[in-house]
């Protein structure tokens, strides 16, 4: 069937529309053609109106010009009568007299205002020339009857009459003029009036006929144009549209129904919508007779229709019957019908589309059954939907007991509350919902669970509904937990470790410095009897004791480099200074093969803020290490500077090392090969202990090697060391200066003067500073028994102030409190400040801090606190040979027994003892106030740690290591702090 064929015109079935004309409409359309005929109405009217007035006023012009006429006419007769009496002198000549008289009266009265109004200005009016002219005639009169004809004759001969008379028909006339005049004017606006309003009456009238015509005629364009539109449009809407006639046999069809019917029932025009599928009459007949005979619309009918093109083999309409009426009534009787109207919809791919949602979410049920999540779905209000299988077969929870809050019953209560305020922040943001808890499963048990859900939005971005989901992480818990324990394990083992590095360092530390110190002490002896042979042999001893040391001092680093305990203090440093220094600490090495060492500085190396200690372990690792493979040669130590970085060299002209020996050249425990180790000697760690160092302060280190010409170490490190900063408190000796100056550097005049005139009262001499620059200064020049020091400062602030006395080796060892309104008591002791105050100043507190800072009275002994007898034995023997009164105790209860019996004037103290350690001791010693000014020595073997440094702020004046602290610098140290003793000497 074509398509021609399958599109009719529906227009003979349909009344026109009646609307609007198009874009002029509004303006030409029926308002307009009603205010023209209201415009016609109008002008008539006000014609008419108007001609009825002129013509009223046209009988008044005439009846006043009339009225004025007959006034003089009887003003005539008056002087008539006047004139006979006088001359006859009879009463008989007196009638028309009187008559004239009332006339006159009823004329005037007649003409109204327009007697009483003068025409001309300033002249008199019309009545007033009557009345002179009758008072006139009456005294003639009088005259004539009084004293006789002379007299009469007498009083006209005076004029007096005829000049009024004159004037009366001057003004009679002149009123009848200006009437006249009046009345023509009046009758030329009358006739221009009427032709105006009869024309604009006329020209509206036919303005109104012509409109309402050519609003006829768009109308009925307009109706026959949306007529078409609508052909138009039902003809190719997108669902199929028809009309069956009262056979019902099909008249006509849109082309979508006309698709339809090709590719379903095959049905074509004039022929049943069932000729080709007979099937579809016993299902469509009851509608259609409904429609026809009882005018009953049949909505959204299914038919099926078997189709082999259609996707499943049957195509899927949606049929709507409804009555076709030739009147457009609405009427309930199926009388007036006269067809029957078809809307059919081809809903084969929504059919198609429902079933695969309805598979899909069989698939998705299913999918949810199987899984081990608990897959849920909440409303906008944030309670369970009904029927949650998954829920009710995990939990136990049936309908009533899980809705609204009530799956908050099942979680665990310590996970409750948390749960509960997440879930009601994610409903009242919108947000997704993430979190964890515990849930009471059927068996009662409790498992971990993972929950997440989001919220599924409308297009209009309301919310619809939540759909979450509980993972079960229950197993994930408990191998997180395992990890946990082992880790708490490994920590455990790893503090293990750190403490049994640290019992080693104490036990293998301090009996070499015993046989270090008997080595000293035996080698003064033997200077004072004079057996220079044996001192040599004492040198040896004492030689071999500390490279032993230094052996023990390379595996307890690598040691702690392996466990992570190492730790950096960071400090500004000028680089050519420590340069030299190393250089001078390894020449009689160097020498020792005959070797020369040459410094090759930059000019511009200035300095840089690292760890001092480590470099200078990393410099002499690299020249003794090219010291021992280099014999009679030259070693060469470089520095040079970039912006960023500092380049250390050491090159030497020794053996050299194949590209194999370079690449186990790091290794622990591993040297270029078995002949060398058993040539040269050594560890192997020394190297691999200087990357290490080297990479822990941001830097690297680089080799460059030929063998048998010599090797090119280069060191290169950053100029500013990045990272957690823990200056290190410098161990150099004070010299001493003034035991009783007190230094306060504080920018406040006032604070200063307050603590100035505190410590003066308490005995003190005090010098004062504005600023951190004036207080380094004087702190150099001076060099003061202690520094009060403020942290916020102009030009240089107290932490700077606090790290370079740290790092000058003359005044590093300073007692230093800081008094600030600060809380960084943390970064103030691991910068290496002895004690902190915090403003407003505390008096007692100042008390008790100053006073440990007294003098120390010569009197009384050092008091040695080591817990073993040898190195107790030398370190007291040493001493006792300085000059020093000395008393022991072997662990820190016997020290305090010792305290109580006899005041040392100073403790030396070991940090690693039985019963009580050296940190113990110094707690109890600083909680008595007699014993806050002993000035307190710590030698120890142990490695001290940022957090030994801290707890041994404020209670240590000094910390000194075994081993690298000779006997003879303990010495120094300890007169530094006992003037007394040295003045005594």
């Amino acid at each position: 069937m074509s398509g021609r064929q399958g599109v009719g015109s529906i227009f003979r079935l349909r009344r026109p529309n009646w609307r609007g004309a198009g874009p002029l409409g509004p303006l030409l359309g029926s308002p307009a053609a009603f205010i023209l005929l209201v415009v016609a109405l109008v002008a008539g009217t006000a014609n008419y109106l108007g001609g009825e007035a002129d013509r009223a006023a046209t009988a008044q012009a005439n009846a006043t010009i009339a009225g004025v006429e007959r006034l003089l006419s009887e003003v005539k007769d008056l002087e008539t009568g006047e004139r006979g009496f006088v001359l006859v002198g009879s009463e008989d000549y007196l009638a028309p007299y009187t008559q004239a008289l009332g006339k006159i009266e009823t004329e005037l009265s007649a003409l109204g205002s327009t007697a009483q109004e003068p025409v001309r200005a300033g002249a008199p009016s019309l009545a007033g020339l009557v009345a002179q002219k009758r008072d006139f005639a009456t005294r003639v009169v009088a005259a004539r009857r009084d004293k006789g004809f002379d007299a009469a004759t007498d009083l006209v001969r005076t004029g007096e009459g005829k000049r009024v008379m004159d004037a009366i028909r001057l003004e009679a006339a002149s009123r009848q003029a200006i009437t006249a005049q009046h009345l023509a004017d009046l009758q030329t606006r009358e006739r221009w009036r009427g032709l105006v309003l009869f024309l604009l009456s006329g020209a509206a009238a036919l303005g109104a006929i012509v409109l309402l015509a050519r609003l006829a005629l768009v109308r009925r364009q307009e109706s026959l144009r949306m007529s078409r539109l609508l052909d138009g449009v039902l003809a190719n809407a997108p669902v199929g549209l028809g009309f069956l006639d009262r056979d019902l046999k099909i008249r006509h069809m849109n082309r979508a129904l006309a698709t339809m019917s090709e590719r379903g029932f095959g049905a074509d025009l004039g022929a049943p919508i069932w000729a080709m599928l007979p099937t579809l009459r016993e299902e469509l007949a009851p509608k259609l007779a409904a429609a026809l005979e009882e005018g009953l619309v049949s909505p959204n009918v299914p038919v099926a229709v078997p189709t082999p093109s259609a996707p499943g083999g049957v195509r899927q309409f949606s049929m709507s019957f409804y009555p076709l009426r030739g009147d457009g009534t609405g009427g309930d009787s199926g009388q007036d019908v006269e067809g029957v109207g078809l809307v059919v919809v081809d809903d084969t791919i929504r059919h198609l589309a429902e079933m695969r949602t309805r598979r899909s979410e069989e698939r998705f049920r299913s999918l949810i059954e199987a899984s081990a999540a608990i897959v849920w779905t909440a409303n906008p209000e944030g309670s369970l939907h009904r029927r949650q299988t998954a829920w009710s077969r995990f939990t136990g929870q049936d309908e009533a007991t899980y809705s609204g809050l009530g799956f908050l019953d099942v979680i665990h209560p310590d996970d409750r509350a948390h749960t509960q305020a997440d879930w009601t922040r994610a409903v009242t943001t919108l947000q997704p919902y993430a979190t964890e808890h515990r849930i009471r499963a059927r068996s009662g048990a409790y498992r971990h669970m993972s929950v997440r859900a989001v919220p599924i939005l409308e297009a209009d971005g309301t919310l619809r509904e939540w759909v979450g989901t509980h993972t079960d992480i229950t197993e994930r818990k408990e191998a997180e937990a395992a990890i946990e324990a082992a880790r708490a394990a490994a920590e455990a083992a790893n503090e293990a470790k750190s403490q049994f590095l640290a019992n080693m360092s104490h036990e293998l530390r301090t009996p070499l410095s015993a046989v270090i110190g008997y080595s000293e002490m035996v080698q003064e002896e033997l200077e004072d009897l004079g057996e220079a042979d044996l001192i040599a042999d004492m040198k040896k001893i004492e030689s071999n004791a500390r490279h032993l040391l230094g052996l023990i001092n390379d595996v307890l680093d690598i040691s702690k480099i392996e466990a992570d305990r190492v730790e950096i203090y960071a400090e500004d440093f000028d680089v050519a200074e420590v340069v030299r220094d190393v250089a001078a600490t390894v020449e009689g090495l160097i020498a020792k093969k005959g070797n020369t060492l040459a410094l090759d500085l930059a000019e511009d190396v200035g300095t840089a803020h690292t760890d001092v200690t480590k470099l200078r372990q990393c410099l002499i690792n690299l020249l003794s290490n090219a010291a021992k493979f280099t014999e009679n040669g030259r070693i060469t130590l470089g520095v040079s500077r970039t912006v960023e970085a500092l380049r250390f060299t050491v090159t030497d002209t020794g053996i050299g090392m194949s590209a194999e020996q370079v690449g186990r050249l790091f290794e622990r425990f591993t040297q270029a090969d078995a002949s060398t180790t058993r040539r040269f000697g050594g560890t192997g760690l020394g190297l691999s202990i200087t990357r290490a160092f080297s990479e822990m302060l941001g830097g690297a280190i680089a080799v460059d090697s030929r063998e048998g010409e010599g090797t090119t170490f280069t060191l290169t490190l950053p100029v500013q060391f990045e990272g957690p900063e823990a200056e290190h408190a410098g161990v150099a000796g004070e010299s001493p200066g003034d035991r009783r100056t007190i230094l306060v550097v504080d920018d406040d005049a006032a604070t200063r003067d307050l603590l100035a005139r505190f410590l003066e009262r308490e005995g003190f001499s005090v010098a004062v500073a504005e600023d951190g620059r004036r207080g380094l200064e004087l702190a150099r020049t001076l060099r003061p028994r202690a520094v009060l020091l403020d942290v916020t400062m102009p030009q240089m602030d107290g932490w700077a102030v606090l790290r370079a006395l740290r790092a000058d080796p003359e005044i590093g060892a300073t007692p230093i409190v800081m008094v600030t309104v600060l809380d960084e008591q943390n970064l103030a002791f691991s910068l290496g400040a002895t004690d902190y105050l915090q403003k407003p100043i505390d008096w007692g507190s100042l008390r008790h801090v100053i006073d440990r800072f007294r003098p120390v009275a010569a009197e009384g002994p050092i008091l040695v606190v080591e817990d073993e007898a040898d190195a107790r034995a030398h370190v007291c023997a040493y001493l006792g040979r300085e000059g020093f009164p000395v008393v022991a105790a072997e662990n820190g209860v016997r020290a305090l027994e010792t305290l109580e019996a006899e005041r040392p004037c100073l403790v030396l103290l070991d940090l690693m003892m039985p019963e009580m350690d050296g940190f113990g001791f110094l707690r109890a010693l600083r909680a008595r106030p007699e014993w806050l000014d002993i000035p307190v020595v710590v030698l120890t073997a142990k490695d001290i740690t940022a957090e030994d440094r801290r707890r041994l702020a404020g209670q240590a004046d000094r910390v000194l290591a075994k081993g690298t602290t000779g006997l003879s610098e303990l010495a120094r140290e300890l007169r530094a702090l006992m003037p007394g003793h040295a003045e005594a000497e």
